[in-house]
């Protein structure tokens, strides 16, 4: 049986609305095919609906429509509060269908319906679910768990309280908690709900809204520190990452430039925080000095505007041994990673045929990332990500993002997002929202757009992204 995490989940939803298969469609055939699969087993009974305030819950008001001849009751744990939720219950009270606040005084129904938290749930259940959960195993009623049972981590399969259900309708596919926790689920039925294949592969906002990371009592660096390192032939390149590393979300960015460019990389901008490494280039004699640099950041973004450098590589494959996380680019790119470092690769085509010595494909391309331990972002037309596993597809972005400088944006966008998340969904979040930066770009001034402009254009995208969500 396929399976599909929590959180993908969640990111393909929202993608679904950006490509126009609304998530009020997706709820209705949800609804319907819950309802189904209690008419093949059921001819006639009453239905109790135990509802919680999310989607899940609005999968129960939807289903409560297409019970014809069912004796159906609606329990509310709490007022809807999504959006669509809210249409559906609304739609419910205009038909007059009979519904409670809070728990029963008991439950006498042929089959109950657990709609209440699904895949939400994390630790202890709060009231009234917990009352309502233990009600519903003390009876004797038929139980169904919509699309997964309430207090079950649907990722791990862990529970404390737990319904316990005779059947599990779950939707589009199975969530890998159901299966670590069959004792709970009972049957497991998945349910098509009209979500193309393909679109699983496609990177947009929800990658980003489930990526990005702020908390209102944070301090200052909670959000990521990101160190670039680059710069030699080139003084732009290393501005450009650590600007775009800012302006995706990231508290600190230190801009490590060998010292005979450090004062022309500082008067680019104010906001740059400037190390200058000694020497004309950036060499195996600075390992120890970036090494500590390292070791104060989230994430180390490497390879931009190093030009000609022989020992660069070198410098790099060491440098990784003290790094957690990190983004390579351009020069920075090697095949040696430790398997201890969450890696981000961002290869073009011709950096990729240079570094592993063969045309992309998508076998070769996850064949290579298997092989390497890392995620690797091939920067196209569309660009391509994956971690061996998997792949995702981005299409956002334009024939304007060819000028120079964008690849450097990218792996300051890849180098802000990984300091909260893994390397995989990372990419693929700094993948689109670039890309969506660069559209932005687009309407305002077609084509003729340069990497600032992107830079300058990425809260925007950021906000976009978060307001489908």
């Amino acid at each position: 049986m396929e399976t599909i995490s929590s959180r993908d989940m969640q990111i393909l939803d929202t993608n679904c609305e950006y490509y126009g298969l609304s998530r009020l469609v997706l709820m209705e055939n949800a609804g319907k095919g819950l309802a189904e699969e209690i008419v093949r087993r059921f001819e006639y009974g009453k239905v109790f609906i135990f509802t919680g305030g999310g989607n899940n819950g609005g999968d129960g008001f939807v289903a409560a429509r297409h019970l014809k001849g069912f004796d159906v009751e609606i329990y509310l744990m709490t007022e809807p509060k999504t959006e669509i939720a809210k249409k559906n219950f609304e739609i419910c009270q205009k038909a007059g269908m009979q519904i409670f606040q809070g728990c029963p005084d008991k439950i006498d129904a042929d089959i109950v319906i657990d709609a209440m938290l699904g895949t939400g749930v994390r630790g202890k259940l709060r009231e009234p679910y917990a009352t309502a959960v233990d009600m519903i195993n003390k009876g004797e009623s038929f139980v169904v768990a919509v699309d997964v049972p309430t207090g079950l981590n649907p990722d791990t399969g862990e529970y404390r309280e737990v319904v316990r259900a005779d059947l599990t309708v779950t939707f589009h596919k199975a969530k890998p908690g159901l299966l670590k926790a069959k004792e709970v689920c009972g049957e497991i039925v998945v349910k098509d709900i009209g979500i193309p294949a393909s679109f699983e592969r496609l990177c947009g906002p929800g990658d980003v809204a489930h990526s990005y990371f702020r908390k209102d009592d944070a301090h200052k660096g909670e959000h990521g520190r990101v160190l670039v390192i680059g710069g030699g032939e080139y003084t732009g390149a290393p501005v450009l990452a650590s600007l775009a590393a800012y302006n995706s979300g990231a508290d600190i960015v230190t801009t490590a430039v060998p010292e005979s460019i450090k004062s022309i990389v500082a008067s680019y901008s104010p906001n740059l925080i400037v190390r200058g490494l000694k020497g004309d280039a950036i060499t195996m004699k600075n390992l120890e000095e970036v090494e500590k640099l390292a070791l104060k950041h989230d994430v180390v973004v490497m390879g931009m505007g190093i030009g000609e450098n022989d020992e660069f590589p070198d410098f790099v494959e060491e440098l990784l041994k003290t790094c957690k996380k990190a983004v390579l680019d351009a020069q920075g790119i090697v095949r040696e990673i430790p398997e201890d470092c969450d890696c981000i690769l961002t290869p073009h085509r011709g950096e990729f045929r240079k570094v592993f010595g063969e045309e992309m494909d998508e076998e070769s391309l996850m064949r290579r990332a298997r092989q390497t331990g890392c995620v690797i972002l091939l920067k196209g037309r569309e660009d391509y990500i994956t971690d061996g596993k998997r792949i995702k597809i981005n299409r956002s972005g334009n024939a304007g993002m060819t000028v120079g400088g964008s690849g450097d944006v990218l792996a300051g966008v890849c180098g802000a997002t990984l300091c909260n998340d893994d390397a995989f969904h990372a990419a693929c979040s700094a993948a689109f929202v670039t890309g969506l930066a660069g559209d932005i770009c687009f309407d305002e001034k077609a084509y003729n757009f340069t990497a600032t402009d992107v830079i300058t254009a990425l809260p925007q995208a950021f906000k976009r992204c978060m307001s489908i969500e």
